[in-house]
């Protein structure tokens, strides 16, 4: 995982757990719960604490010692501190307006994934509308409009168009038409669009810059030999 203290790409065992069940009279039957544990961070010693729901098993010892309640099927698992902290990073090559409200998206991923996704989808809007020229209000005749433009891999347009089928825009169309309103979004719709917009951001920024520093390195080199320039 990424620590969401200092991003660094960590392996760590959670400890110290407490059991928080729902348990209704003396039935012991698998019953629905909560487990709150924590870890430390093994590059920064930053605490992460964990919540996580799920189905808990009662097992009770043949000898009739104190019984435990144990996790056995885990429904979702979160991290709940540090709370907002920003997993992803950007690269230096996205311009800095872009990147305010990828980062504010993020930052507010796990508090309401409805105002991340509406945020996202502005952005979506914005760089379509700046990078691309594609000038039609709605967002879905946005995204018609830029997976037919030439040239464009298809691993890329085939994420931007999936954005209409997860968000069910035929079922939602205010997601289109006033897409930086907060409403109602499927499952993984507000990850999914931040990843999309990950790819956008590379396809874009990053891959056209580095593709230049390349070239202008190459120039100088046969500048050097008295060599013609690549155009």
């Amino acid at each position: 995982m990424i620590c969401p203290h200092c991003s660094v790409g960590i392996s760590i065992q959670k400890i110290n757990h407490v059991n928080l069940i729902n348990i209704e009279g003396n039935n012991f039957v698998p019953t629905n719960g909560a487990q709150v544990s924590g870890a430390f961070c093994s590059e920064c010693n930053g605490l992460i604490v964990f919540l996580t729901t799920g189905t808990f098993k009662y097992y009770q010892p043949e000898d009739y010692e104190p019984g435990e309640w144990f996790l056995q099927i885990v429904h979702e698992e979160k991290i709940i501190f540090p709370a907002n902290k920003v997993q992803r990073t950007v690269p230096s090559e996205v311009p800095r307006h872009y990147v305010a409200d990828f980062l504010e998206a993020c930052s507010v991923m796990d508090l309401s994934p409805k105002a991340s996704a509406a945020i996202s989808r502005r952005l979506l809007q914005q760089i379509l509308r700046d990078e691309y020229s594609i000038t039609k209000h709605n967002l879905n005749n946005q995204i018609e409009d830029f997976i037919g433009l030439p040239g464009v891999p298809s691993y890329l347009t085939d994420s931007v168009d999936a954005i209409r089928n997860i968000g069910n825009f035929a079922a939602h169309p205010l997601k289109s038409s006033k897409s930086g309103e907060i409403m109602d979004v499927e499952t993984g719709e507000a990850e999914w669009i931040l990843e999309v917009l990950e790819a956008l951001f590379d396809y874009t920024f990053v891959q056209p810059k580095r593709l230049e520093e390349r070239r202008n390195q190459l120039n100088s080199k046969l500048r050097e030999l008295g060599k013609p320039e690549m155009k």
